[in-house]
């Protein structure tokens, strides 16, 4: 037989409310109550029936990660950081992979009484109408790149928490000044025309801030992607150009990881023929060879701060914007030259 609510306050000495309120963690109790309350749970091996707080409170206590490829390591540690402070909530994490059928997915997640949804990448996304459809149904959005269109009734409605990746590419273009390097090659895995990403750009402009001219991009073809694939064509296209090019930057380090292999099977050395320099270190950056030089960010921090963003929407308190601060981790993909 079920265990009931009653039966855990029979046991813990305490009201149903009570149980309920620990529960929740919607009040403060001594930390007596409390130990007591989890032990009469533990003990009854109870579970809340969350359809009936649903009910009751006419929220669905759910919120969803969609990203358009999971299997993009970047992804596990923002997770972690995302579902740690979901459950300080109460609340049930669900991750999409949705990069092929985005539409489904929406329609899914609005008929679960979704109450907010954290959206990492738009580089996948053709059209961003279903933007608009979680935000008619009331569902909290928080976006971790800027929409790609200027649209002001889209744009008050969600919240951007992106990685500075403009100061991020200041810090590898003087990095790499600073080693003697000036022949610096940008691999893009995406399109310039994509403006919801600054990498790009902000490559340009540093590099122009330097040398006062035009830098060398090796830019992808549609449909863009930015893995391990992609990294290892651009880098051979660059080898093939017959460009001048003693360091080279990628749009993440999945390409850095191809542009590595394809720089080797030409018979180039790394750093002492090409410098690498990768965006996002992950896990695997350090055990590479050479370890990648990468521009790295706290991922976990970065996933508590974007739940906790989208639980004080929830919770009718303003949408927020902001930047999250990156650093340059320095390994020995790079060499003076």
């Amino acid at each position: 037989m079920k265990v009931t609510r009653k039966q855990v306050a029979e046991r813990a000495k305490v009201s149903e409310q009570t149980v309920s309120y620990v529960m929740n963690k919607t009040r403060m109790f001594s930390k007596e109550i409390v130990d007591r309350v989890h032990q009469a749970v533990k003990e009854l091996n109870y579970y809340p029936n969350l359809n009936a707080r649903s009910l009751a409170t006419k929220r669905g206590y759910s919120v969803s990660f969609i990203v358009h490829d999971i299997t993009n390591p970047i992804y596990n540690e923002i997770m972690l950081g995302f579902q740690d402070a979901a459950r300080e909530k109460n609340y049930f994490v669900s991750i999409c992979d949705a990069h092929k059928d985005i539409d489904n997915y929406v329609s899914n997640l609005i008929a679960r009484n979704l109450e907010g949804v954290f959206i990492y990448v738009l580089a996948n996304y053709d059209e961003l109408g279903f933007i608009k459809r979680f935000i008619n149904n009331d569902v909290k959005v928080v976006l971790g790149s800027k929409l790609p269109i200027q649209n002001k009734k889209v744009n008050d409605k969600v919240s951007v928490i992106n990685v500075d990746h403009d100061k991020g590419m200041e810090q590898i273009i003087d990095y790499l000044v600073g080693l003697g390097h000036k022949d610096i090659v940008y691999l893009s895995g995406l399109s310039k025309d994509q403006t919801f990403d600054d990498r790009y750009a902000s490559f340009c402009k540093y590099y122009q801030k330097h040398f006062g001219e035009n830098p060398t991009i090796i830019e992808n073809e549609y449909p863009y992607e930015t893995t391990v694939e992609v990294g290892y064509k651009l880098a051979e296209n660059l080898i093939q150009s017959n460009k001048e090019f003693t360091a080279v930057v990628t749009t993440n380090d999945l390409m850095a990881y191809g542009a590595m292999d394809a720089f080797k099977a030409c018979g180039l050395e790394i750093p002492k023929d090409v410098s690498i320099v990768g965006i996002d270190d992950l896990m695997f950056s350090k055990y590479t060879n050479p370890a990648l030089t990468t521009l790295g960010f706290d991922k976990i921090e970065y996933g508590k701060s974007v739940f906790n963003s989208l639980y004080a929407e929830i919770c009718g308190k303003p949408k927020t914007n902001y930047k999250v601060d990156t650093f340059i981790v320095k390994r020995n993909s790079c060499t003076n030259i």
